[in-house]
């Protein structure tokens, strides 16, 4: 089995609002929680490496959280950021017992183009709850949507791939994509039109002796 993605760790002393110099000095305050760990366990990762192994892997991928020599293999759970989004605050790490089966949402991939002038896709569910071993959960589902040939035609949860290992929970009559008709194209009105539109009752008002309309400056 290949190894997981490594992450270093190191023990936090530093709790409460005293986190503020853990962040001034580039580390992301967490914790480490779940089956696998007798106690909650508080940590502080590097943050610009965590930020990048987090956008590379996402939740569902198992990470080897190196602390004092040795790992604990954990997946990231809740991150939390600032009111903007932007700047990393804390960081949640579930520690899972590898020999028993967990429930997660997976995210679904869409791989492939639709064909041309098909038509429109329309989004359904965009994650599938799985259930299975922490070493089994894939990163991703993917789903080809070059297959969708005919508007109508749709991609359910029934029709994806199951991977190894896994049970996929989410009922299978749900839909991940359909092909809807492309909207026609409304078009453009022409410039009589446009000045009818502007001019609205003027004309009638010009013939019963009024003055015309002077546009705002």
């Amino acid at each position: 089995m290949a190894a997981n993605p490594q992450l270093r760790a190191q023990p936090r002393t530093v709790i409460g609002k005293k986190v503020k110099q853990l962040r001034r000095a580039g580390l992301l305050p967490g914790i480490v929680y779940g089956p696998a760990v007798d106690t909650p366990r508080p940590v502080s990762v590097p943050t610009h490496e965590f930020d990048r192994l987090y956008r590379q892997l996402g939740s569902t991928t198992l990470v080897d959280l190196a602390i004092d020599g040795t790992t604990q293999p954990v997946f990231i759970r809740e991150v939390e950021r600032d009111a903007l989004g932007k700047e990393l605050q804390h960081v949640n790490f579930y520690a899972p017992n590898l020999n028993e089966p967990t429930v997660v949402n997976v995210h679904v991939a869409l791989v492939g183009e639709l064909p041309d002038g098909v038509g429109v896709l329309t989004h359904g569910r965009q994650e599938i709850e799985i259930r299975a071993l922490p070493d089994k959960i894939p990163p991703q589902i993917e789903v080809d949507i070059s297959q969708l040939r005919e508007v109508g035609q749709a991609i359910l949860v029934a029709d994806l791939p199951v991977p190894e290992g896994c049970e996929i929970l989410t009922p299978g009559d749900e839909m991940v994509v359909q092909v809807g008709a492309a909207q026609a194209e409304i078009p453009a009105p022409q410039p009589s039109e446009v000045l009818a539109e502007e001019l609205g009752d003027q004309p009638a008002a010009l013939r019963e002796g009024g003055e015309p309309l002077k546009e705002e400056e």
